[in-house]
């Protein structure tokens, strides 16, 4: 990235846990931490140089190919803690090997309010060439600066920050180049409140009910808070970004899970902010949430009891989070807990059904496989299909009785079972029935944490146009389809492998979604705008520089840079240049003095 004043260049980050340059906060066992959204994946698909407001980048990636970033799926990267001011602040960095040894600078940064609608105006107006202009209203004062020396792995372990006050900070981690540029290491953004806010909602609601909570914040004096409340299916929380682009304007488009957001919040007009009233946020969110996958509420100020429409929601496990926020000090509480929706009558039913049955016609079985086990009360088994047959490898369970030597059958359908009266919603690409034994040890009654492994053909992803982070198990219970917790497990050149969480065994199917790009050509008053061929610089180095085409009129291109950034980043170091700017005019002054 280079400005006028500063050239600042990006390491590239991976989904390696352990070294893929990235930050981790706190102790994953410890606190109060939320669920971050998973997967995290972030798609570029577009050129590989850009020009905007005086400004040009380039990425470190072939034309023709997009840029993927993975966040980490592990315990430690996908909950996030939320601060007390009475709780020490660590974190921790995970760098590649490269990295052993080197000295390096940590800014933590506290953030304005108002710093990402400033920036944002900013890029809207095509006024980018020059860092500190652009971060001087934008950017906050409050920063302190820790240089430490990395380890022999290139790493940093549970770095004490100390006590901090309330409010939202950011760190940035950089290395100082011998040619006065900077290597930006990692970034990651955190919140400290000032309270800490409880939540009492029941653990389930029967399906058909509607979710009442409430909440209020430990300490506070008065209530003049406005609480927001999010309940979103454990399956639909997830962040798969793609940005798309031809390099202009009107060819660009930033999906966040198949909603646009620039087309949804108008962020491309003056009017954008008028999305983020109270009323159209709500529904702005409703709509990213999608269509039967969860619900939002917000109150009015000092409302501290909420209902959250869930009538109309499927069963299944739900995220539900909750937020205080002050119009004088912000986000003042933040919390997380789970809810259940159970089927109508869960707790009668299963008393009932001892024994599952599913047994299919003939006529409707592809293929078929079977395994034997002993299975005994209070112990785990695994049901191993070697033969390889259908798409289910194994099985496992335990088992809440002694039942035996007995056989589990797989059976991969023709089409939807018999048992069955709809079709999933998605691209299906198979039905399966499982049953165990005479079909008690299928039923809830009788087992315990389940799991199906099971596998995807790389052939059919790749001829459906397949999102492989859409791909999931759904179990046929309670007169409908319901989606399962499920994981990736691993791949190999023909097939990617999966884990998914039951409660039984019955009618299953292997369920993802098209991977839909939106590329849109725009004309009317918008033209498209030449790449430039600089050469690419560094590890994704986004190269920005002045000597560029004139800055473009207010119907030109907001180029795919503005997003690739993000607001955080470049306001932290927006923030560290102008803070070392300033430094550098204080020791000269002091040096004509004397």
């Amino acid at each position: 990235m280079n400005f006028t004043d500063k050239v600042v260049y990006f390491l590239d980050h991976t989904s390696d846990p352990a070294e893929g340059n990235w930050i981790v906060m706190g102790c994953p066992n410890e606190g109060t931490r939320i669920q971050l959204p998973t997967p995290m994946k972030l798609t570029y698909n577009g050129p590989k140089h850009m020009e905007y407001g005086g400004a040009k980048g380039a990425l470190n990636k072939c034309e023709e190919e997009s840029y993927t970033i993975t966040y980490p799926s592990t315990r430690s990267y996908t909950t996030h803690p939320i601060f007390l001011p009475t709780e020490k602040v660590e974190m921790s960095f995970y760098g590649e090997p490269a990295l052993e040894n080197e000295t390096v600078d940590i800014y933590l940064i506290k953030l304005t309010s108002g710093c990402a609608h400033e920036l944002l105006d900013s890029f809207l107006a095509g006024d980018i060439r020059n860092l500190n202009t652009l971060f001087e209203e934008s950017a906050g004062e409050e920063y302190k600066k820790y240089s430490i020396k990395l380890d022999e792995c290139g790493d940093i372990s549970d770095y004490n920050l100390g006590l901090l006050d309330a409010g939202q900070y950011c760190i940035v981690m950089v290395q100082q180049n011998q040619d006065r540029s900077l290597t930006v290491l990692s970034s990651t953004a955190f919140v400290v409140t000032e309270h800490k806010l409880c939540i009492s909602s029941p653990s389930s609601i029967v399906k058909g009910k509607d979710l009442d909570i409430s909440m209020s914040l430990e300490g506070a004096a008065g209530n003049d808070c406005t609480y927001a409340a999010v309940l979103i299916k454990e399956q639909a929380y997830k962040a798969n970004i793609e940005i798309n682009s031809n390099g202009t304007k009107a060819g660009t488009s930033v999906i966040v899970n198949e909603v646009d957001l620039i087309e949804e919040f108008d962020i491309n007009s003056s009017n954008y902010r008028s999305k983020l009233t109270k009323n159209e946020l709500q529904t702005e969110i409703q709509t990213l949430i999608g269509e039967g996958k969860g619900a939002i509420a917000i109150g009015e100020v000092g409302q501290d009891k909420l209902s959250l429409t869930a009538f109309d929601l499927p069963v299944g496990c739900y995220y539900l989070l909750v937020g205080a926020y002050s119009p004088e000090k912000g986000l003042v509480g933040l919390n997380q807990t789970e809810v259940e929706i159970k089927p109508k009558g869960s707790s009668k039913s299963d008393d009932k059904k001892d024994k599952e049955d599913f047994t299919e016609p003939e006529k409707n079985i592809k293929k078929k496989d079977s395994c034997q086990q002993f299975v005994s009360n209070g112990k785990k088994v695994k049901f191993y299909f070697k033969n390889a047959a259908t798409p289910v490898g194994y099985i496992e369970f335990y088992s809440r009785k002694t039942a035996g030597r007995i056989t589990a059958f797989v059976e991969e359908l023709k089409g939807k079972s018999s048992k069955v009266t709809e079709e999933p919603e998605g691209e299906v690409y198979k039905y399966i029935n499982i049953q165990v034994g005479d079909g008690k040890l299928s039923s809830s009654k009788n087992i315990k944490d389940a799991i199906v492994g099971f596998k995807v053909s790389k052939e059919w992803i790749d001829e459906n146009h397949i999102d492989t982070d859409t791909i999931v198990l759904q179990h046929y219970t309670e007169d409908q389809w319901n989606p399962l917790k499920t994981e990736k497990t691993g791949e190999d050149d023909e097939y990617i492998y999966f884990e998914a969480e039951t409660t039984s065994f019955s009618p299953f199917a292997i369920v993802a979604s098209k991977n839909i790009l939106l590329i849109e050509e725009k004309t009317g008053g918008d033209e498209d705008h030449s790449i430039s061929d600089e050469k690419q610089q560094g590890n994704s180095e986004i190269a920005m520089g002045s000597d560029t085409s004139p800055v473009e009129d207010g119907n030109s291109g907001l180029k795919i840079a503005s997003f690739l950034l993000g607001a955080l980043v470049i306001i932290a170091i927006g923030a560290i240049i102008k803070k070392r700017t300033a430094e550098k005019s204080e020791d000269e002054n002091s040096e004509k003095k004397t």
